[in-house]
């Protein structure tokens, strides 16, 4: 069939219009989404091994309407083996909790599922671990961060084991979670290498009431991330043989305080 010339233009223009179109909505979809990766790591406390069952998050970004109908959204934990070992989470160490687009715009909170198993090691013993009866109310954090469009959002959740796990009823232990959600957009990261790296000291951020704390790696590595802009004590504990260290610093919105290597003091000999 001849088609003729004017009309084919028309129907040519059309179909680019069409598709143009389809495009569009397309681009429109995608400039509108931001990518959620969310990532664990760890405050320990006075254990050999922390083990917890972990199923994934959620976290609740803006609605078409704002926050008015936000909706929460779950980014599963996706290995076979769902028990994650927290004291390993030290150092420069994080594990990816799940990754996922969701509507650009503010997040308001994040929410980490846990499952039914977890337990502790203290001195090659092993102890249970029973969630707390309103687990709910010890997993929700809240977060105001901008999830940008076509941009990726890196979540740290900070598990301090030290004061989550706590004794229970007739020799058993609860695990109450105590968490903080926090991005790294307009907070500063304290890094160091504290030597010897036996010592396995404790490393504390203190501004008045607030504590940040962590512990070192093998290696005596440690990383305070997410501190608010402030003026800090930064107090260095060791377990055994070595003298407590102390200094004082001021951390900055977007920096990374690299401390290089520390070197503590042995207790003198008598």
């Amino acid at each position: 069939m001849n088609i003729p010339k004017q009309l084919s233009v028309k129907i040519t223009t059309g179909l680019f219009l069409f598709f143009g179109i389809l495009a569009g909505c397309e681009n429109s979809s995608s400039d509108n989404k931001a990518l959620i990766n969310v990532l664990l790591i760890d405050a320990p406390g006075d254990f050999d091994e922390v083990w917890v069952e972990v199923l994934g998050v959620e976290v609740l970004p803006a609605g078409s309407r704002g926050l008015e109908n936000g909706e929460w959204v779950f980014l599963p934990y996706t290995p076979a083996d769902k028990t994650v070992r927290l004291t390993d989470l030290v150092g420069s160490q994080r594990l990816l909790l799940g990754r996922k687009e969701v509507p650009a715009g503010i997040v308001t909170q994040v929410r980490l599922l846990l499952g039914d198993t977890h337990y502790f090691i203290k001195n090659g013993e092993r102890f249970p671990l029973q969630l707390a009866n309103n687990i709910e109310n010890f997993l929700t954090m809240n977060l105001q961060s901008n999830a940008a469009a076509n941009f990726a959002l890196d979540i740290y959740i900070d598990f301090d084991l030290a004061s989550s796990v706590k004794p229970g009823a007739s020799d058993t232990f609860v695990l109450e979670p105590v968490l903080r959600a926090f991005t790294l957009d307009r907070t500063s990261e304290v890094r160091g290498i504290v030597q010897p790296s036996a010592a396995r000291p404790y490393v504390y951020a203190i501004h008045e009431a607030d504590t940040f704390s962590t512990i070192t790696s093998g290696t005596g590595e440690f990383r305070l991330r997410g501190l608010p802009p402030n003026l800090y004590r930064l107090l260095i504990r060791p377990r055994v043989s070595h003298l407590d260290s102390a200094l004082n610093l001021t951390t900055f919105a977007d920096s990374v305080i690299n401390l290089g290597n520390i070197s503590l003091k042995p207790v003198a000999k008598e």
